[in-house]
């Protein structure tokens, strides 16, 4: 019977540690989204104060990216090059980082910074348009625009990875009589990234940032519409990577900042 009894109390000592530390935890998580509010409050007055608005959308505590190192995918390379190039290509490494891919259509190079190019193609589509669109789906080619002008289309994208767009990162393909002549562009993978571990200005910390620069800089603005977080392409041949930068929209113009040095440009 004592047994049963201690056994009855180390449940019940069990039973009410646990549900102290979900009281603890429900109340840190409280807090948390207290701070997170008096912040954002706090943060709409000080734009209000130097009249400029922020659009009742813009989340100011979400959460931005990690820079990202990368290393080359050639498969992802060759996918690329079979769909440009149509069948019977062979590739060919050049030396210096560089591959080539050459088929009766013409001839591709890769670079290890992830940029490539083909010119003096001549692979036949039947519809520009519906080739170019299948091809960027494909391989995450977004935002895609189209220019016809007598008898050449020419077709740009920007690759969004994970839903994200990378700035200098993308296509542009010309087709002129039927055939696809020219394209070049910049691609990259996620396939063995790694993540590094550094401190990044958070969307907070970027608009203050951005409030202080109008002023310094007389930027002419009144309201900001929207702040997203995106990925810039930077690097070398030998050290590519992925950038985190925060991108402002106003009522003007666009601008960029650089979430590791708080550098602002136009974007």
């Amino acid at each position: 019977m004592e047994t049963y009894r201690l056994k009855n109390i180390a449940i019940l000592i069990l039973l009410l540690l646990n549900i102290f530390l979900l009281m603890l935890l429900g109340y840190q998580y409280l807090q948390s989204k207290q701070t997170a509010s008096d912040t954002a409050e706090q943060l709409r007055a000080l734009f209000s104060d130097n009249q400029l608005t922020l659009d009742s959308s813009v989340d100011v505590m979400q959460k931005g990216l990690s820079p990202m190192r990368l290393t080359r995918n050639t498969t992802a390379e060759a996918s690329m090059a079979a769909a440009l190039l149509g069948d019977d290509w062979e590739s060919v490494s050049q030396g210096g980082g560089i591959y080539s891919y050459a088929s009766p259509a013409g001839e591709l190079q890769f670079r290890s910074g992830g940029s490539f190019d083909g010119t003096g193609l001549s692979l036949p589509v039947d519809d520009a348009a519906a080739f170019a669109r299948s091809f960027c789906e494909t391989f995450s080619y977004k935002d895609i625009a189209i220019h016809t002008s007598g008898n050449t289309t020419t077709v740009t994208g920007t690759q969004y990875i994970a839903g994200v767009p990378i700035r200098y990162c993308g296509i542009t393909m010309t087709f002129q009589g039927g055939y696809l002549i020219a394209v070049s562009g910049s691609h990259i993978s996620l396939e063995n990234g790694q993540l590094e571990d550094s401190d990044q200005l958070t969307c907070a910390s970027a608009l203050v940032r951005f409030l202080d620069y109008r002023s310094s800089a007389g930027i002419i603005c009144s309201r900001i519409t929207a702040v997203s977080c995106i990925y810039s392409l930077q690097g070398t041949s030998s050290s590519l990577r992925l950038a985190p930068l925060w991108l402002v929209e106003t009522d003007t113009y666009n601008y960029l900042i650089d979430a590791s040095s708080g550098e602002i440009s136009r974007a």
